[in-house]
Formats: C-alpha cells, structure tokens, sequence
C-alpha cells in the first residue's frame, strides 16, 4: 500500500512519519479529530439522517442492518414492517396518484423508510425500483455494528436496479472490509452513480481507493476522504462537475492526470491535504472555481486556466519559507482570497509582487479582471502597508476589498504609519472602481483608523465602508470620518458568508460578504 515517492513530493511513509512525529495530541487522536471536522465540511445530504440516527454518537455501535439472515432481499425485510392499520373506510388518495408522484414521495424518504415503501404493496415495491436509489449510511445507523452496517449499504446498492441519484458514505473504517468496499464501487459504478461521498475513516491512511472510480462515468460530484489514490485510468470522470478530495494521498502526476481527464470539471477544492500532491497546479479549460482549504502545499500554479473565476483559499499552514502563488494565465479570475501577506507570495506573469514596486507596477504584472480581493494583513507594519498598496495597483479594476486585520507583534517592523499612509498616493482602483471595503478584527486601533481614513480619503467612487469590532459592526458612507461612525448593529445581525460551502457555491457573487439580515 505504498504511495510511491517522486521529486517534490512525499511517500506515504513520510506522511506516516509526519504525524507520528506529532505529540499531543498522538497521531491516532489528531485523524479522529480530523475526519469529522472535514465530513462537517461537507454538502448538505439530499435527506437529513432521521432525529434518532442524527443523535447516535460516532462511537455508537447500533446501526442499521437491512437483514439479519444471509438469504436476504430488501422487499422481505420491508415485510417485518407491521403494515398500517386498515382504514375507516375513506378512500385512499394516495393509491389514485400517478406512479411519478409516488417515485417524487419515495426520493424524499431517508435510505431506510424508502425501502420500507415495498411493504405497503407490489405497485409500491415496482415503484421504488423505478425511483433512483439515494443511500446515506447515516440513515442506517441503528445496525448491530459496522459490519451489519456494510452489509446494509451493499445489499441496498444490490438489491435496486439503478440508477443511483446519490451515495453518501461517511461512518465506515474500511481498512477491514476492502472486498466489500471493491464490490461497492463496482456496483455503483455499474449503475450509474451521479453524486459520490466516499470517506474512510483511517488509521491508517493509505487505504487504496478501488480503480473501479474511474468508471463511474456519470459522475457529476464527487467527494472523496482519506484515500490512496490508484493510478490515474485514461478514461477518467469525464462528466464530472465538482470534485473535492479531503486528507487523500495523490502524486502529483497522477493529480495532474486527473484533472486533465476531468474534461467539465467546473470546482475543485482540495482540504487539508499534506504535500501529496506537493503543490497544485490548476491547468483545465472547464475549471470556473479551485478551493485551498487548510493544505501543506509547496506553491500553487495557476496556468492555462481560461473559464477560472475564483482561487480561494484559507488557513494556510506556516512554513519556513512564504508559499508561491503563481498566476501565469487566468484571464477571467475575478475573486482571489484570503492571501496572507506573512504566508504567501504573489506571483503574476512570472513577476513576484514585492512592496517596493509600491511607486510602479508593469502591465504584465497586472490582472484587470479582477474584482474581489480578501487579504490578511497586520496594518501596523511598513511592508505589508506597502504589499497591500501593490496589491491595490496590480487589480486596477478592483470593486471590493476585503481585510482581515492581523494585530502585531513586538517587532522593530512596526512603523510611524501616519508617514506611511502619507506617502503613498492614489491609484487606478480607488478613483475609479473601489466601491466596498471591509475591516474584520477591527479594534480600533490607531494604525487602523489611519488604514480607514486613507481608502475613504482617496476611494473616490467609494460607497460602503464597514468594520467588524468583537461586539458590534459599524457601517459608514463614504463622507463619515472613522471615528465619528454612528450607526450601530449588533453583530447578530450580521451573516459571515465566508465558509467551505460558500467557497465551492458558484451562486454568490462575494463568498466574503458580510450581508445584514433584515
């Protein structure tokens, strides 16, 4: 089980070694940690687990089995069911409807009481069988344990005809159940699963992910956790749209094999994920949004990269040395964030941004699509004052801004930043473009209420400026001085967007934004 090692990269065995280094917590802890932070991160299910299923502790041992007997069949387990009380001589409306609003009641049944449906009649039992099959191992988890509980999600798959809407399967170890696991994506596979959330629950980490994944050609969404990635097959994924890989081991080459086969992939997110791939290198003609979320990466690639909109990112993980971002073609990126002006070092057109070209910035070092910027920055320090003016040239057509104010540390950096604010002028974005900015962590600080006073200064198209303190969100036109700000909101009736799901979610214009709720 081996993950072979290549240059830049890492074995798994150096992986292993990584997190056995680790004290307190020990290894085995700190992935227990981890996978149910990163199954929390996931999409919503198609159909909430039931309240019983919902409350059942992970370390609970009763979960659902479809069977207790080997000569199975789903309709016989319906069976044991006791069936309604007969009625009182009404009619019975449900009978009269159509079999496509009786296959529409069925789809919005949890895995479980969608096959109990083949116990109300043979009409019923046909009709479930026409209906794609959604199976959601949190609605089976009252089994006797996880074997029951696999036992339960093969025989589901086995016993519909296809096609699978959806398959979540988040509750399994399946270090000890690799035959089942095989025989499972087979299956799905088979009959033509569009939507797939497949996460093993480690220790240890190099569990192989079956190659029969690569034929699951209608595929639309895929989530996979905890895996070792096979060998990339030629054929692979080629109608899928939304791709996340969580805490999986992939070399680079077979990364970059995957997403050059994945022909319509529109969103790719990459979570917690330890230098394996050792860096991401977005090159695709479909891809619109690419997601970094608490990864160990070498540097990022943005290169022929026609349709990507967003390149976001979050949390990075300190190293000894800033992580390259290098932009070399992205012609419609319209929302980059949150760059950490300590941790990351911006590359465009094999220029690296530094705060000395503050003065002049050249064309090629310039990205004029793009509208939404969030940055960390700590706004007492000369050179990232300077960065973040750079930053502001290099985006001439920058709308929004969004800061998240870093408060710093005993360090001979720290400026007179009145001086500094002073010298820098103006630029293209604020007379002409600049119309929103945001300040998170705001504490009233000198250094930021000089940061507030130059963007409302010199932003001459500026309309909203709002900065979040730890109790309270102020707004203010663009004509009020910082410290005179009146209008007060509590801070629950602001809504923080920025999340996983609003990273992925196409649909929001600013995945940033502070909306007030009415």
């Amino acid at each position: 089980m081996d993950a072979a090692g290549e240059e830049g990269g890492m074995t798994y065995g150096e992986v292993v070694d990584y997190f056995n280094s680790l004290q307190d917590p020990p290894a085995q802890e700190r992935i227990d940690c981890i996978i149910p932070y990163l199954i929390s991160l996931l999409p919503a299910p198609f159909v909430p687990a039931p309240p019983d299923a919902a409350s059942a502790d992970d370390s609970e041992d009763d979960h659902f089995s479809f069977t207790s007997s080997d000569d199975y069949s789903a309709a016989e387990d319906a069976r044991s069911f006791p069936s309604p009380p007969p009625g009182d001589g009404e009619e019975d409306h449900i009978s009269r409807l159509a079999d496509d609003l009786l296959s529409e009641i069925i789809s919005r049944l949890s895995t479980k009481e969608a096959a109990r449906t083949m116990a109300l009649s043979t009409r019923w039992r046909r009709v479930w069988a026409k209906t794609s099959l959604l199976v959601d191992d949190a609605h089976l988890r009252d089994a006797d344990n996880e074997v029951s509980l696999v036992r339960a999600i093969s025989r589901c798959v086995d016993a519909h005809p296809g096609p699978v809407r959806a398959a979540r399967i988040t509750h399994v170890a399946f270090y000890h159940h690799e035959y089942a696991l095989r025989r499972l994506v087979a299956s799905l596979a088979d009959k033509n699963v569009e939507d797939l959330i497949l996460f093993n629950r480690p220790w240890p980490l190099n569990m192989p992910l079956p190659d029969d994944i690569f034929r699951c050609a209608y595929l639309r969404r895929l989530y996979l956790g905890a895996w070792m990635f096979p060998e990339v097959a030629a054929a692979a994924l080629v109608n899928l749209r939304e791709l996340g890989l969580f805490h999986c081991i992939i070399p680079d080459r077979d990364f970059d094999a995957l997403l050059s086969l994945c022909s319509k992939l529109e969103v790719l997110s990459l979570a917690m994920s330890y230098n394996c791939p050792s860096r991401l290198r977005i090159k695709s003609p479909s891809l619109r949004a690419a997601v970094e979320w608490m990864s160990s990466l070498d540097g990022m690639v943005v290169d022929g990269a026609p349709c990507l909109e967003r390149l976001l990112l979050h949390h990075a993980i300190p190293v000894a040395e800033r992580t390259p971002i290098k932009i070399v073609s992205a012609p419609r990126l319209e929302v980059l964030g949150i760059l950490d002006l300590q941790l990351h070092e911006l590359q465009i057109g094999g220029t690296t941004i530094r705060p000395g070209m503050w003065m002049f910035v050249k064309s090629s070092a310039k990205l004029p699509s793009l509208k939404i910027l969030a940055v960390k920055v700590c706004l007492a320090i000369e050179r990232e004052i300077k960065l973040l003016m750079t930053l502001l040239k290099c985006f001439p057509h920058l709308e929004t801004l969004h800061i998240k104010s870093i408060p710093p540390c005993a360090s001979p950096e720290i400026a007179n930043c009145a001086d500094v604010w002073e010298s820098l002028g103006s630029c293209e974005c604020l007379k002409s473009h600049l119309k929103t900015v945001s300040i998170q962590g705001f504490h009233t600080e000198r250094y930021e209420v000089l940061c507030l006073k130059y963007l409302i200064l010199e932003g001459e198209v500026l309309e909203t400026v709002a900065f979040f303190c730890e109790d309270k969100v102020c707004f203010a036109a663009k004509d009020d001085e910082a410290a005179e700000i009146e209008l007060m909101f509590p801070k629950n009736l602001v809504q923080d967007r920025w999340s996983f799901q609003s990273a992925i979610d196409l649909s929001l214009d600013d995945p940033f934004f502070y909306a007030v709720e009415s």
